[in-house]
C-alpha cells in the first residue's frame, strides 16, 4: 500500500512538472555562462536559445488598435496574453527579446527625428517604467520558461565616437539597469548593450565600419558599457553589437571585448552577407564578417525574419528556398547550425506568431503567410521543435550511457546504473521513468527520454518520507 501510495504521488508529480512555468516539457531557465565560444548551462551543455522579440508600443502592438495613452494595464495585458497564445501555438521557445521602448522615457510630445535622436530622454520616466513596464513583462516571461535579452531604448546614432552623448547615455541607461535588484545576477535575464551601430569615428579620424581602426574604437565604446555594468557587481550575460547595423564583427576578433560572460549580437536579414546570391556567397559573408568573432565566443542573431514580399508582413523579403542553393532560410539554418554556436530569434510580428496553427497548406490550397513553406513561420517552427529536443538546459548525468548505437538499434544495458522497480508513463512525445531509491533523499529518482533509450536526469522529488508514511 504505502508503495502504491508513493508511486501515485511520484506520477502526480510528473503530471505537475509539464504545466509548470516552462516554455516546454523539460525546458528550464537555470544560470547560463559563457564557456570559450560557446553557451553553456550550469552542467556543461551547451545550450543555443530560440525565441522571438517584444517591443512595448502601441505602433509597434498593433498600430494602437489595443492599447495606447501609455496605459501600462493595456500594456501588459496585451503583451502577457501574446506570450500564452504563442506558447499555447505549440512554439517551442525559450527566449525573448524586450525592447524597452523609448515610447515610455521619451517626455510625451516631444519632437525627434527618430528612435537614434535621445534628445527626449527622460531618465526619471524611464526608471518608473522599468518598474511598471519592462521589469514585469521580463518577470512574466521567465515564468513561462523564457530567458530575457533586455536592450535599451531606440537605435544608435548613424555615427558614433568614443565618449558622445549616445555612449553616456548607454552607460547611464545600463548602469542603472544592471544594478536593479530583480535583474542584477537574475539567471533568466541577458543584456544586449545597444541597437545596431553603423559607423563609428576610428583611429584615423574617418567614420567607417571596415577598418581596425573603426573596430579598436567600438572596443573602447563598449568596454566603457561593459565596464559600467560589471562595477554594479552585475555578472549577466552580455551581448554585444557590432558596425554596419550588426552585421560586421571581423575586427572585434583582432580586439575582442573583455571580461566574462561576453557573446556577440548579430542581425542578418535576406541579402545581407551576399545570401540573395546563394548558398556559397552567403557562407562567405558569414565566414568573412561574423565567423572570426564566432570562433572566440557565443553569437545571438537577435533580428532576423524573411518571407516572399507578397505577403508584406516580415521585414526581410525572400524565400526558405533549398539548402545549398538560392533562398534565403535554409542557408541561414545551415550557416548557423555549423558554427554550433549560434542562437536566434524569429523577428517577425508576435502577433501573428500567436494565430500560428501548425498546419501546412493541404494540395491545392492557396498558401498564406502563416502556411507557406517559402515563409519563415511554417519552417521555423519545425526547426524550433527539433532544437526543443537538443538545445536546451537540462541536468544530464556526469557519465553517459551509449547504448545507443545511433542506427536504429541499441545495446544492454540501456542505463547503466541501479534503478529499481521502474515505472514509466507517458506525457505527450516525452516519456517519464520513476524509480526507487529506498532509504536514501532525495529520492525517487524521475528520468526522462524522448525514445525509451536516451535517458536523462529529470528529478528527486521527495526531500522526505515521514515515518507514519
Amino acid at each position: 500500500m504505502k508503495n502504491n501510495q508513493l508511486k501515485i504521488a511520484i506520477i502526480a508529480f510528473v503530471l505537475a512538472i509539464t504545466s509548470s512555468a516552462n516554455a516546454w516539457v523539460g525546458g528550464s531557465t537555470s544560470m547560463l555562462h559563457v564557456d570559450g565560444r560557446y553557451l553553456k548551462d550550469v552542467q556543461g551543455n551547451v545550450v543555443n536559445l530560440h525565441g522571438f522579440a517584444q517591443t512595448y508600443s502601441p505602433w509597434f502592438n498593433q498600430e494602437g488598435n489595443y492599447w495606447t495613452n501609455y496605459d501600462v494595464s493595456g500594456c501588459l495585458s496585451y503583451n502577457k496574453g501574446l506570450i500564452d497564445k504563442i506558447l499555447a501555438a505549440g512554439w517551442k521557445m525559450n527566449f525573448i527579446r524586450l525592447h524597452m521602448d523609448p515610447y515610455w522615457s521619451n517626455t510625451p510630445g516631444a519632437n525627434t527625428t527618430g528612435e537614434n535622436d535621445i534628445s527626449a530622454f527622460d531618465f526619471n520616466r524611464f526608471k518608473t517604467y522599468l518598474d511598471q513596464v519592462f521589469i514585469p513583462m521580463a518577470q512574466y516571461a521567465t515564468s513561462k520558461g523564457l530567458y530575457v535579452i533586455m536592450r535599451p531604448p531606440g537605435v544608435c546614432p548613424e555615427k558614433i565616437a568614443v565618449g558622445d552623448a549616445y555612449n553616456n547615455y548607454l552607460i547611464k541607461v545600463w548602469g542603472y539597469v544592471s544594478q536593479h535588484s530583480k535583474l542584477r545576477n537574475n539567471p533568466a535575464v541577458m543584456f544586449e548593450l545597444a541597437n545596431e551601430p553603423v559607423t563609428i569615428l576610428g583611429t584615423d579620424g574617418t567614420y567607417g565600419s571596415g577598418s581596425q581602426g573603426n573596430f579598436d574604437n567600438l572596443k573602447k565604446y563598449f568596454q566603457s558599457v561593459v565596464d559600467t555594468i560589471r562595477a554594479s557587481g552585475s555578472q549577466n550575460i552580455l551581448w554585444v553589437p557590432g558596425l554596419g547595423y550588426q552585421s560586421q564583427y571581423k575586427g572585434y576578433a583582432l580586439n575582442p571585448i573583455e571580461g566574462s560572460n561576453i557573446g556577440y549580437a548579430v542581425h542578418i536579414y535576406p541579402g545581407w552577407f551576399g545570401s540573395g546570391s546563394g548558398y556559397e556567397n552567403f557562407q562567405k559573408g558569414w565566414d568573412n564578417d561574423v565567423k572570426p568573432i564566432a570562433n572566440l565566443a557565443p553569437i545571438c542573431v537577435t533580428e532576423m525574419d524573411w518571407a516572399p514580399a507578397k505577403y508584406n508582413a516580415s521585414w526581410g523579403k525572400d524565400s526558405t528556398g533549398v539548402v545549398g542553393g538560392m533562398g534565403f532560410g535554409a542557408n541561414f539554418k545551415k550557416i548557423t547550425d555549423e558554427s554550433k554556436n549560434v542562437s536566434w530569434l524569429l523577428f517577425t510580428e508576435p502577433w501573428r506568431l500567436a494565430q500560428f496553427t501548425g498546419i501546412p497548406p493541404t494540395t491545392g490550397d492557396t498558401c498564406v503567410f502563416l502556411n507557406d513553406p517559402q515563409a519563415c513561420p511554417l519552417p521555423c517552427f519545425n526547426w524550433y521543435n527539433d532544437y526543443a529536443k537538443v538545445n536546451y538546459s537540462r541536468p544530464d548525468f556526469t557519465y553517459l550511457t551509449h547504448s545507443d548505437n545511433g542506427n536504429g538499434t541499441f545495446t544492454n544495458p540501456v542505463i547503466f546504473g541501479d534503478f529499481p522497480d521502474p515505472d514509466v508513463i507517458r506525457v505527450g512525445d516525452v516519456y517519464y521513468m520513476s524509480t526507487t531509491t529506498m532509504h536514501l533523499f532525495p529520492g525517487a529518482t524521475i528520468l526522462k527520454s524522448y525514445d525509451l533509450v536516451n535517458w536523462e536526469y529529470c528529478s528527486n522529488p521527495l526531500e522526505k518520507i515521514e515515518s507514519t508514511d
